[in-house]
C-alpha cells in the first residue's frame, strides 16, 4: 500500500494535482477496503484447526489484492494526461475524458514522462464558429474546448496568449494570507525573483490550484495548492 501511495503521489498525481483530484480521499478509501477485506476478515475467519482455513485465508488475500489492484487501476485511469490551456486557465484532463480519435497533431497523443502533456485549446477566429461553439456547449450538452481535441494545438502556439492572461506571482507574494505564505515558501525553495514567475488557475474535479510558469518562456515550473482566483 505504501508503494502505491508513493507511485500515485509522485508519478501519477505530482504536486498539486493530488489535491485537485482528491487523491488522498481515494487512497484512504482503498486502504479501508483493503483493511476490512484483509486483516479484519482474517481475524473473523481464523480459528486454529478449522477445516478449510488455508483456503479461506487464500481467498481473503486474493480479494484484498484484487481490491487494491482495482483501486490502483481507477487512479491510473483518472490521472491527468493533459494540462489544457483554455481561455484563462489550465484544465487537468484525463485520457478517458476526451475522444483521442479527434486529435490531429500526433505529438498530442503522447506525453513527456509522467508530466501532463501541455496543450493549447484555441477558440475559433470566425465569430460564427464561436457562436456555434457556445450553442453546442450551452444547449447541446457538448464539452467545452478544453475537452474537444479538434480545437487543440501544440502548447507553444498558445504561449503568447498565456502571457496575456497570466498574473505575476508577485500578486500572491504581497499577500499576508495563507496563500501568500505558501507562495513565499515556494519561491524560497525554488529560487529566483518574484518577477521571474507568473501563474494561471489550474482546474481539477475536486478543487482548483495555481500553475506557476516561467515569465519569459511561459512553461510550467510547478504547482501550488492554493485558491488561484
Amino acid at each position: 500500500m505504501l508503494l502505491l501511495v508513493a507511485v500515485v503521489r509522485l508519478l501519477w498525481f505530482p504536486g498539486a494535482y493530488s489535491a485537485i483530484f482528491g487523491v488522498s480521499r481515494l487512497l484512504l478509501l482503498i486502504a479501508v477496503i483493503a483493511l476490512i477485506i484483509g486483516p479484519v476478515l482474517s481475524v473473523v475467519v481464523y480459528k486454529p484447526g478449522k477445516k478449510g482455513l488455508k483456503l479461506d485465508l487464500v481467498v481473503l488475500t486474493s480479494l484484498e489484492i484484487a481490491a487494491v489492484a482495482f483501486g490502483a487501476w481507477q487512479l491510473y485511469a483518472r490521472q491527468p494526461f493533459y494540462a489544457v490551456l483554455a481561455v484563462d486557465r489550465f484544465e487537468a484532463v484525463s485520457r478517458a475524458e476526451i475522444d483521442a480519435s479527434q486529435i490531429v497533431e500526433p505529438t498530442l497523443l503522447t506525453r513527456p514522462g509522467h508530466a501532463p502533456r501541455l496543450v493549447y485549446a484555441e477558440l475559433p477566429n470566425d465569430p460564427v464558429a464561436v457562436d456555434r461553439l457556445i450553442d453546442e456547449t450551452l444547449f447541446e450538452g457538448k464539452q467545452d474546448i478544453d475537452r474537444r481535441p479538434e480545437f487543440w494545438r501544440p502548447y507553444t502556439a498558445g504561449v503568447p496568449h498565456l502571457k496575456a492572461v497570466a498574473r505575476p506571482l508577485g500578486f500572491m507574494l504581497s499577500e499576508e494570507s495563507e496563500r501568500g505564505k505558501r507562495a513565499r515558501r515556494w519561491l524560497a525553495r525554488n529560487g529566483g525573483g518574484a518577477g521571474d514567475f507568473i501563474f494561471v488557475p489550474l482546474r481539477g474535479p475536486n478543487r482548483d490550484a495555481a500553475m506557476i510558469l516561467h515569465a519569459d518562456v511561459g512553461f510550467p515550473v510547478g504547482t501550488l495548492d492554493v485558491d488561484p482566483w
